[in-house]
């Protein structure tokens, strides 16, 4: 990541187990959206990750965060800001029927 960012490549890593992340890599990270971590090792390595300036207001938020809330911190700011999506739903409805499959090929054959 960081001969990365050197040459202005941008990386999203999205985990639930930051243990999973190299250390290096947390630290590399501009900006982080964290949400309720399960285990106190976990939350000891994001905190190690975001560096000593951190240490103090985002371990007291991250352990009292309820379900569907973030932490987001902007890279090149030590500001901390909330963030509780709308929605926590899958629009996809799941497979499709043997019946529904014949129709879309039949439908995908008439217009080309």
């Amino acid at each position: 990541m960081k001969q990365a960012r050197a040459f202005g490549v941008g990386c999203i890593v999205a985990t639930q187990n930051p243990m999973d992340l190299d250390y290096r890599a947390l630290s590399n990270a501009g900006t982080w959206i964290l949400g309720r971590l399960q285990t106190e090792a976990d939350l000891k390595r994001v905190i190690e990750g975001l560096g000593e300036t951190m240490k103090g207001p985002i371990a007291t938020k991250l352990k009292r965060i309820a379900k569907r809330w973030f932490i987001v911190r902007s890279a090149g700011s030590n500001e901390l800001s909330m963030l509780h999506p709308r929605w926590a739903m899958s629009l996809l409805r799941g497979p499709m029927t043997s019946r529904e499959l014949r129709r879309a090929r039949r439908d995908a054959t008439a217009e080309g």
